[in-house]
Parts: C-alpha cells; structure tokens; sequence
C-alpha cells in the first residue's frame, strides 16, 4: 500500500447523522401487497383496476407486470401503434392473456405489488416477496460490515420511492496503480436496496486526488441479498472478508483503470455520459456541461472536417474517437456527482451518476475493439 499521496479531506457522517438517516429510511420503506393476479385489471399502461379501485402503475412497474405475464414490451408497443384508434382493443388483449395464463397457472397466482408510501403507486411488480429485504433489514447488514472492518459512512441517500444508498470507505487503507501518477484510491463498499432490484452490494472507490467517488458494479465482487436466512448470510459475510482482505479493491479494477487511462473515449461514450448529467441537471446549459465533458469541443471539431454528429448511427458513433480518454469522461461524471456542482440534485441521484461512472469503467470499451491492421 502506498502512502505517498496525501488524501484531501473526506467527509464523513457522524453516527448521530446516521442514525437519523436510518430512521427515516426505515419510515419510508414501500409498501408491499401481494394480490391475486385474477383480481388485477390493466386499464392502461398508468393504471390498473383493483378490486375496484384504480390504482397508477409507473412505467418501470408496468413493465415488470408484462414480464411476469411473459408479454415483449416491444410487441405491446406495435401491437398499441396498429390500434392506435381502438386503445380498448391493446387493454382487453393483455387482460385476456392474464386471465389465460392465470387460469393454466402458467404465470403463477398471485404477484407482490411494491407502492410508494406517499403517494400509493405502484413502482415495481415482483412474482414474489421472497427476494425483498426491508430497509430495516438492509441496514441490519450495513451496520455490521462497518462495524467488523472499520469503515466509515461517506454518504447516505433516500430516493422518493424510499430507494436506500449508503456508500462506506476504508479511510485506514489506501492503494496506488504503478505507472499513473496522482491514482491513489480508498476501497469500501456500496449498499443499495430498492424496489426494483432489490440490495445490492458493490465495491466502492474514492479517488483520493479530488475524493471523487464512484459505484462499481461490474466487478465479480459484487453481491445481490435475497435473503437474510442464516446460511445466506454467512456466505455474505464470508464474502467481505474476502475483499477486505484486498483494502476493499476488485481484483480486476488495476488492469481496467490501465487500460481507460489508455483508451480514447468514443463519441457514442461520451454522449452517454452527457445524457447521464443532462438527466440529473435538467437546466444546464452546453457551455456549463464543457467544464466536466468537452461535448462542444470534440462535435464542433468533427463539424469542421464535414461530419455531423447528430446524423452518425450508433455504431458509427462506437466508432467515432474522440480528444478525450475513457478514465477522463470517468473523472468529469465522478466529479460532477460527488461535489458541489452548482446544480440541485438530490442525494440518491447523485449515487445513481457514481454507478453509471462504474458502469464505464467496467464495461467492454469501444476503442477497445480496434484491431492493427496491414492494410
């Protein structure tokens, strides 16, 4: 381990802070119903009919309705384009297949319907409750992984939908990669527990040059709790141990850093990148954007050699090389989600920017595709 660089200061929570965090987590915690699948009737893609009362369904929720009924979403929504005139026609086909598939037992009988405790929509649709942990239960586990391997609380944010995020470092340990200057890095852990895809466990990093911090989720080490029965959970447990043994660093994120540092961004990454920030800053501008992504800059250079950007397929956009290397399109979203940028975004969005940071770090790079050629 590397003690050569000095670590800017982190903040961190006061356990007072997050016990008050915990209780309101645990306040918000969804409400959880688990229904007959017969006494449910879709009205449209926003509500439902349930033993006579309507009942809003989000996008997302939908969704999950029409995977259980094994219903392609894509099909659904051709299906909807042909009887655009006739949106009876697209209720009743969904319904009728329901009832068939209810009937057969071929979707199961009953389904768990997951609402949000303010406003009692319905945010996610499970087959079962068996794969849910509460926020309570979630934060069972958070306390003892800090409280075996010394971490320390950076972060703890509550959705709308009573979504959990904490992110823990090891402030005692740090590591640097050979050959990069200025990469030295605290390992922790990521928790997150929501509606939809239940807990989560990742590895956390913090960047000790400008503390960024970022979710990295593609990583082997990353856990899913379904359950907290004992044989469960000695197996997590078990598995922490493992990483906390390395500071808390992914075994392959050395060689991922390595090669973002050396691969250029496409143009394809970079604008993923920008729609991520645009979507959490709904009100900044393209001149702001350029101080974390030079968006302008790399589409007004293609303009002047004859290519626009706004024309170019997605493939042509995997293609297309920017000035701008993977690891510094990572740092502009890590920096813009971990500090104060100017903009007003809350807590659990910004977890959300850290995870699509780790997202691009660990997926298969674009540039990393090209091949030397002869020719």
């Amino acid at each position: 381990m590397s003690n050569a660089t000095r670590s800017p200061i982190i903040t961190t929570l006061s356990s007072s802070i997050f016990s008050q965090r915990a209780a309101e987590a645990i306040e918000a915690q969804p409400i959880r119903r688990t229904v007959r699948l017969a006494e449910i009737e879709l009205m449209d893609e926003d509500k439902i009919l349930y033993k006579g009362t309507q009942i809003r369904i989000d996008k997302s929720a939908f969704g999950d309705l029409l995977k259980i009924l094994k219903i392609p979403q894509a099909f659904i929504k051709r299906f909807g384009e042909m009887m655009a005139e006739k949106p009876e026609a697209k209720r009743n086909f969904i319904n009728t297949i329901k009832n068939v598939m209810t009937s057969s037992g071929s979707g199961g009988t009953t389904v768990t319907l997951v609402l949000n405790k303010t406003d009692r929509n319905i945010i996610a649709v499970h087959k079962t409750a068996r794969n849910l942990i509460s926020n309570g239960g979630m934060l069972d586990v958070v306390n003892r992984v800090i409280d075996e391997n010394g971490l320390d609380i950076v972060d703890f944010s509550i959705g709308k939908n009573g979504e959990v995020a904490v992110n823990a470092v090891n402030l005692k340990s740090q590591w640097d990669i050979d050959g990069l200057k200025d990469e030295v890095f605290h390992g922790g852990v990521s928790f997150v527990n929501n509606p939809k895809d239940g807990f989560i466990v990742s590895p956390y990093i913090n960047r000790l040059v400008c503390a960024n911090g970022m979710v990295s989720r593609g990583f082997q080490e990353q856990f899913k709790l379904t359950s907290t029965d004992g044989d469960s959970m000695q197996k997590f447990f078990s598995d922490i141990a493992t990483l906390a043994k390395t500071g808390f660093r992914p075994e392959l994120f050395v060689s991922r850093v390595q090669e973002a540092h050396s691969l250029k961004a496409s143009l394809a990454e970079m604008f993923k990148v920008s729609r991520a920030i645009k979507g959490a800053a709904t009100d900044i501008t393209k001149e702001e954007l350029e101080s974390w992504i030079k968006l302008n800059y790399t589409t007004a250079a293609y303009h002047r050699i004859g290519v626009d950007t706004h024309l170019l397929s997605a493939g042509q956009l995997k293609n297309a090389k920017t000035d701008t290397s993977v690891w510094e399109l990572i740092s502009g979203l890590t920096h813009f989600a971990t500090h104060d940028n100017g903009f007003i975004i809350d807590d659990y969005t910004r977890r959300a920017l850290q995870i699509t940071a780790g997202q691009l770090l660990t997926d298969e790079h674009d540039m990393a595709n090209f091949c030397r050629s002869p020719f």
